[in-house]
């Protein structure tokens, strides 16, 4: 091998075994952690104490890290379930064992950082903000400059605030996009870049809960059901529908946001975008009030009635996330009547009369839907209803007497069902009415289907969740259709 490439590797090894033992610096919100710990916070005391949160002003005035203070000591929040990056994580172990010194240098308050600290145990030191001090930026920069010396470090960041510390560090560590590692390559070497995978359309569906404007279809029922399939009606309904679907997603990223930390101990709900830390808490607060002014300012103009309603949905949701949720029995009731508040929406923004018959089997229809909701949530999340981590108020031994509700509640909706087909209301749109009879075996088909699945083990959603992926529910769809559709002959004779 030629001496002058035989030189060139001799540097490069000396260079990275002096990498290697040169102490590393490691930030935490946004770099070790996917999310921000202030935000955390904030969240657990908007849940438990909301009215405390009226403080923050006063507590700011006194300095960002008094507010961190005050934050932390008022918030609840389990360190071990915190959405940590695995890849910074390996990287500290790595330099480690290297012989390097591992430090944790965070803006957060210094409670909170020796926590994460003494829970991941790979670090040697922990510096942090304290009353008085918010190590944040050229803060940061001089407290690890006169602990290191200058370019006596290597650091690992996420954020433009990071650039004053990469100037003074040996080797930048950079967690994000390219153009931030760009900009960290304009004042020091960066040895590694943690790409950061923006949130894109697929974890804005997620987020936003998009499948769940499949249950927005309701507004549509009253003005189809009464034969009113006039231009003016399905634009009213329309927009009824547009409104409704970003109301509900706004009031879903809200409620996601306060279910995070117990999402996050979930089997299958930690995989949801703010649980996971795909997207910043401070965007999904953002993004949900926005859909929900935007939605009721514009259903005020639209229809006020339809928009007392909006607010009626909006103020149930919001109570339901905050509280009604732990009471038991009644969290099924509340949780039912979001389906027969949309159909209401739909019949109010058309102005379209509702059979108390229909109200009644819509009310006992979708009971049995929720039932079978929290019946799946007790089934798969039993470690953490014996726990009392549930979020519910449920015991494990209550999932039985669940079953039997929810069997008997949906049954019962048939039975409603076949007596609605024997009102005049029904006669009076239908040429043959008889033959709609044929929908109430095809609803029992349905619902104990959906609720052998549930008792299966193989219900992990919502049931409307699972319509949308299942085929037989299409098919069940389609001849129901069909049974609507000759009832409306006259050529049928029973």
């Amino acid at each position: 091998m030629p001496p002058d490439v035989l030189t060139r590797n001799s540097a490069q090894a000396t260079k990275e075994e002096g990498r290697a033992i040169c102490p590393l610096c490691v930030d935490l919100d946004g770099t070790l952690l996917r999310s921000d710990l202030a935000w955390e916070c904030i969240l657990s005391i908007l849940k438990s104490r909301p009215l405390l949160l009226l403080r923050m002003p006063w507590w700011l005035l006194q300095g960002r890290a008094c507010l961190k203070q005050r934050l932390a000591q008022n918030a609840s929040i389990d360190i071990a379930r915190l959405p940590y990056r695995q890849e910074i994580i390996d990287l500290i172990r790595e330099r480690r064992e290297a012989g390097s010194r591992t430090v944790l240098v965070t803006a957060s308050i210094r409670e909170l950082a020796t926590e994460i600290a003494d829970a991941l145990k790979c670090f040697d030191a922990v510096h942090a903000s304290e009353i008085g001090r918010n190590l944040k930026g050229s803060a940061k920069a001089k407290l690890l400059e006169s602990e290191f010396g200058h370019g006596g470090f290597d650091y690992v960041g996420d954020a433009r605030a990071d650039l004053s510390v990469w100037k003074i560090c040996r080797s930048a560590y950079v967690v994000g996009p390219q153009r931030l590692g760009r900009r960290a390559a304009r004042v020091a070497e960066v040895a590694r870049i943690f790409p950061v995978k923006t949130a894109g359309f697929r974890t804005w569906v997620s987020a936003l809960r998009g499948h769940h404007w499949f249950k927005n279809l309701l507004l549509f029922l009253p003005v189809l059901l009464a034969h009113k399939m006039d231009f003016r009606s399905l634009l009213s309904v329309g927009w009824g529908f547009l409104l409704f679907g970003m109301c509900a997603s706004g009031l879903y990223v809200l409620n996601d946001l306060l279910d995070l930390h117990s999402d996050r101990e979930h089997p299958w709900k930690h995989k949801r975008p703010f649980a996971a830390g795909d997207v910043a808490i401070v965007t999904g607060l953002l993004i949900g009030v926005v859909l929900l002014g935007v939605s009721l300012s514009c259903a005020l103009l639209v229809n006020p009635k339809f928009a007392a309603v909006l607010v009626l949905y909006a103020i149930l949701t919001m109570w339901y996330s905050l509280r009604l949720k732990k009471v038991v029995i009644l969290d099924v009731f509340i949780l039912s009547s979001f389906y027969t508040v949309r159909i209401c929406a739909g019949a109010v923004i058309t102005s379209t009369p509702l059979s108390q018959w229909f109200l009644s089997f819509s009310l006992f229809f979708f009971l049995s839907l929720a039932m079978a909701k929290r019946y799946s949530e007790l089934l798969h999340a039993g470690e953490l209803v014996k726990q009392g981590n549930s979020g519910r108020g449920y015991l494990p031994a209550d999932r039985d007497l669940i079953l039997n509700l929810g069997v008997a509640t949906g049954f019962s909706a048939v039975v409603i069902f076949c007596l609605y087909v024997n009102s005049s209301s029904v006669a009076a749109l239908y040429r043959t009415p008889q033959v709609l009879f044929l929908l109430a075996p095809v609803l029992a088909y349905w619902l104990s289907r959906l609720w052998l699945k549930a008792h299966r083990g193989e219900l992990y959603d919502d049931p409307i969740t699972l319509a949308l992926r299942d085929r037989e529910s299409y098919a069940v769809a389609v001849l129901c259709v069909v049974i609507m559709a000759i009832s409306m002959l006259r050529v049928v004779r029973l």
